[in-house]
């Protein structure tokens, strides 16, 4: 009995300093970890960090087409309509346009994966791109948003008779 108990302290001995080591070790790499995921944000475009995250979460297996959220989807969305021309998006070129986004996505969530998550991905991404429904809201909603010109004096009497 006594000799279980000196093994059980020195276990604890052992696992003790081994653990003060590798907290020591985690708050160095997290620094650097912190610089370089604050470099990495500040180099994405609007929405993008979301967009790489369900990228990311869809390449992992925990989101697919048939069970991503709603949330997840209006994160993909709003990455695949952003920097749209609101004068003059159809649902024609929307469909273009989104598709361009969807390929620059895969290209920077490359970085992230194997190229057998890269299929999956793409899979996903050009399923939400070529989606009639979310074509449809993102056109309808371009009329909702604001004019990328500013209001003038002289063209505020007019811009709401066109609505």
């Amino acid at each position: 009995m006594e000799q279980n108990k000196n093994m059980e302290q020195g276990g604890t001995a052992v696992v003790v300093p081994a653990e003060k080591k590798n907290e020591n070790r985690k708050r160095e790499v997290s620094g650097k970890d912190v610089q370089i995921i604050r470099a990495f944000l500040e180099s994405v475009g609007i929405y993008e960090a979301d967009a790489l995250r369900v990228s990311i979460a869809v390449a992992d297996g925990k989101v697919s087409a048939e069970n991503i959220s709603a949330d997840d989807r209006l994160a993909l969305n709003r990455y695949l309509n952003s920097s749209t021309d609101n004068d003059r998006m159809t649902a024609d070129n929307a469909q273009g346009h989104r598709l361009n986004r969807a390929f620059g996505l895969l290209e920077r969530v490359s970085d992230f994966c194997d190229k057998q998550q890269l299929v999956t991905v793409n899979k996903v991404l050009l399923s939400i791109a070529v989606n009639a429904g979310d074509i449809n809201r993102a056109v309808s909603s371009l009329d909702k948003r604001p004019a990328s010109v500013q209001p003038t004096q002289g063209n505020t009497v007019g811009s709401g008779a066109n609505k």
